[in-house]
């Protein structure tokens, strides 16, 4: 086997394949492999890395199942019960190519993994599979409670007389946490980008809180291309935008505010760059703290923004 610095592609012309067809009870997992070069033994160098071709096959269809973060919590469960026993749940394969360089000899093939198996196996650890043929989901959203007229909001800074930005604000992730549970609650497999909403803030600080995302959604912003590339990684096919404002309407009472929170969210397919739904809500919530008060608005509003999207997007994907 060569060990030459210029890589070597070698396409096998007759492809290995074990069964004459894939299962209709089972995914075709298309991936690559490698194994480090054993010195003088080609057979023992090539049979390491279809070994690591078909494990990791099992690990990425494990993880579509039950989301990458979730593959990772339960490592510990998963690496005897499926990893480790890898062939087991391989119900055929074919090598598409390899090839070597200086330290690695690399196998892409196809590998079909037995469903029935796998979530089987799943259940028994007690980790619930996603549902199929519903897309990963990540949720990215930009949320300001404020509690009264004179701050710096999305839409600009509102000055007092004096010149200082008067009253707080506050942002507690509860949007982001009302539509992941929304989608999550539908079946969706849903990603924690673990976003840092005041990133997504910075770039928007000063635009109209309804005209915030540009159409196409790699142009959010640059100061989140690190994060976007998160989305790539995590083979997420579904971005939920959403910008979430609630701001103190005035007392009620002597010691009643009055809180309305607005929410604007549309969920873009990042594969094609498409909008595939949009919705929007507002709700008020009364409460003696205005920024409780807030809270509460926002979760109402992003819960029913979230259940709109899943509903609209239930007949796209079942």
């Amino acid at each position: 086997m060569s060990v030459k610095g210029n890589h070597m592609k070698k396409v096998i012309l007759s492809s290995i394949v074990l069964l004459l067809s894939f299962s209709a009870f089972a995914s075709v997992v298309t991936i690559e492999g490698k194994s480090v070069i054993i010195p003088d033994d080609a057979e023992k160098t090539k049979e390491k890395a279809l070994e690591a071709t078909l494990q990791k096959a099992v690990e990425v269809f494990v993880a579509g199942r039950v989301t990458r973060p979730t593959a990772d919590a339960n490592y510990a469960k998963l690496q005897p019960a499926l990893y480790a026993p890898f062939k087991d749940f391989v119900t055929k394969y074919e090598i598409v190519s390899e090839m070597d360089d200086p330290q690695f000899h690399y196998v892409n093939a196809k590998v079909e993994v037995d469903d029935i198996k796998v979530n089987g196996q799943l259940a028994a650890l007690g980790i619930q599979p996603g549902v199929g043929g519903k897309p990963r989901v990540a949720v990215m959203a930009s949320e300001q409670n404020v509690d009264g007229s004179w701050v710096r909001s999305f839409y600009g800074s509102i000055y007092s007389s004096r010149g200082n930005a008067a009253m707080t604000e506050a942002d507690f992730n509860i949007c982001e946490g009302s539509v992941m549970g929304a989608f999550s609650g539908a079946g969706f497999p849903v990603i924690d980008m673990a976003m840092d909403p005041t990133q997504v803030k910075k770039a928007y600080q000063y635009k109209p809180v309804f005209d915030r995302y540009d159409e196409n959604l790699f142009n959010i912003s640059n100061d989140n291309a690190s994060k976007l590339a998160r989305v790539v990684d995590n083979d997420v096919e579904l971005v939920v935008t959403c910008t979430a404002l609630a701001k103190s309407q005035g007392k009620t009472s002597a010691h009643m505010n009055s809180v309305l929170a607005n929410v604007s969210c549309k969920a873009v397919n990042v594969k094609n760059n498409t909008r595939v739904a949009y919705a929007r809500a507002f709700a008020a919530a009364p409460h003696i703290d205005p920024i409780t008060g807030g809270n509460l608005a926002l979760e109402k509003a992003c819960k029913e923004v979230g259940d709109k999207l899943t509903a609209a997007l239930a007949d796209k994907f079942r």
